[in-house]
């Protein structure tokens, strides 16, 4: 069995892309551009520097990417504020079945340590991991593998003995370029052209997660045994 598994955030933990997306799009109105899932998709699961990079190259520079960017956080703000943080459903669950299990857990998203440790601290859902780390603790962000080498040095892992939950192409080829094997959690896209061969498993809830770590303990158990 998996001796770590690490999480992605946005998409992967908290239900928060599509809410996210709708923010870019309400923001992008404001400033005269149509962002389209098309474009985010390109920046989804990067840090600033790679999205500022990607925006640019779509909209150009005459566009204010902090500007957009920071209506953007304003508009996601007051949601949280009235309707609070968004999570994935059953994600607690498959925590505490981790936990259970004795396998180490971290974190490794793009978003800033600021805006990820208040999440998750609200939620109560940092008493769970063991390392967090944030897109800005590490020089080369996603699709870079950086940040998951990083997560393993941490726990003291080997990345091949690490399993990765990512739902974006930046995070599943920066996972995948570790050496981590990778599930996709489908969220806003369900497939990428260039990752098929990049993951374990696509999922859409965390039941099938853990009867996938149940068949690997099994399948493992197996082989000790002959």
């Amino acid at each position: 069995m998996y001796k770590a598994i690490i999480f992605d955030m946005d998409g992967v933990i908290l239900d928060t892309e599509k809410l996210l997306m709708k923010c870019w799009q309400e923001a992008g109105q404001q400033f005269n551009i149509c962002i389209e899932n098309k474009h985010l998709a390109k920046m989804r699961g990067g840090n600033i520097n790679v999205i500022k990079a990607i925006f640019e190259d779509i909209f150009g520079k005459d566009v204010d990417f902090y500007k957009v960017r920071q209506l953007r956080e304003d508009i996601k703000d007051n949601y949280i504020l009235k309707n609070g943080i968004p999570v994935k459903e059953g994600i607690e669950d498959f925590f505490k079945y981790i936990k259970n299990n004795n396998i180490k857990m971290a974190v490794a998203t793009s978003t800033v340590s600021e805006v990820a440790l208040k999440y998750l601290k609200q939620l109560d859902f940092y008493k769970y991991f063991d390392t967090i780390i944030c897109g800005d603790m590490i020089e080369n962000g996603k699709p870079n593998p950086d940040i998951y080498l990083e997560a393993c040095k941490k726990l003291n892992v080997e990345p091949k003995e690490a399993l990765v939950f990512e739902d974006s192409r930046n995070g599943i080829w920066a996972g995948y370029k570790a050496g981590c094997d990778v599930i996709m959690v489908i969220d806003i896209d369900d497939t990428y052209e260039d990752t098929e061969d990049k993951i374990v498993l696509k999922i859409n809830d965390y039941k099938e997660a853990i009867n996938f770590l149940e068949k690997n303990k099994r399948d493992k158990g197996a082989l000790h045994s002959e």
